[in-house]
């Protein structure tokens, strides 16, 4: 395998690694907010009760 293979496969696996960041980023993002809901309903609910 030639240096350029070599440095080939690194990138395409960078590349993988990248999308899939982006990918969990937006799962984070999606549970934070879900987690900002549920806190403002349990405190909503807490202050009328």
């Amino acid at each position: 395998m030639t240096d350029a293979e070599k440095l080939r496969i690194i990138e395409m696996e960078n590349e993988r690694l990248m999308e899939e960041n982006k990918k969990l980023h937006k799962v984070i993002e999606r549970l934070n907010q879900t987690l900002n809901r549920l806190l403002g309903r349990y405190i909503s609910v807490d202050r009328i009760a």
